[in-house]
């Protein structure tokens, strides 16, 4: 029986050197993992704040203002001309969709065909940017982030502490 222990202790003095050297080796590996995973984040974080504030080659606006006894287009007009990434946006690129009343569950339908309407006379205007100013509840501000998940759209909402609106960033970054 003395061998199986001559045996275990020489196996025992064997292995741990190389568990040693696997472990340091496996905490290096995991720690530069880590920091690259974090350097990328950073990256992509920056990168998309840079991209959410350039208007883009094309840039086009839609309005949607479906809250009650409210006109935020005329918000939403003084916004953009004191922006100098929308003031240059021409008229042909405008789209509101208006409404003065409650939202109910049976105009969502309506609603959808609107938003899917409105995002084709975008697009062949050649847009390449959708600047998207919410106005409305928000099943409505759902079912356009469901027609506008497969293009580039700059979603402002206005903040009613600030006075204005604010931009919210891409609604769909870029992975």
């Amino acid at each position: 029986m003395d061998w199986v222990w001559d045996l275990l202790l020489r196996l025992a003095s064997t292995l741990d050197p190389i568990n040693s050297l696997i472990g340091l080796g496996t905490t290096l590996v995991a720690g530069y993992t880590a920091y690259i995973v974090k350097r990328d984040q950073h990256r992509r974080k920056a990168w998309l704040k840079e991209i959410s504030r350039r208007p883009g080659n094309r840039p086009a606006i839609l309005v949607l203002d479906l809250l009650p006894r409210q006109n935020a287009r005329a918000q939403i007009e003084n916004f953009r001309r004191q922006d100098d990434a929308l003031k240059d946006i021409p008229e042909e690129r405008i789209v509101t969709i208006s409404g003065d009343r409650k939202i109910t569950p049976d105009d969502m339908p309506d609603l959808q065909n609107e938003l899917r309407k409105a995002l084709a006379r975008l697009m062949e205007a050649g847009t390449d940017r959708i600047h998207l100013f919410l106005a409305a509840p928000q099943p409505a501000t759902a079912a356009a982030g469901a027609a506008l998940a497969n293009t580039n759209t700059v979603i402002y909402h206005f903040d009613r502490e600030a006075g204005t609106y604010v931009n919210f960033g891409l609604l769909r970054p870029i992975d």
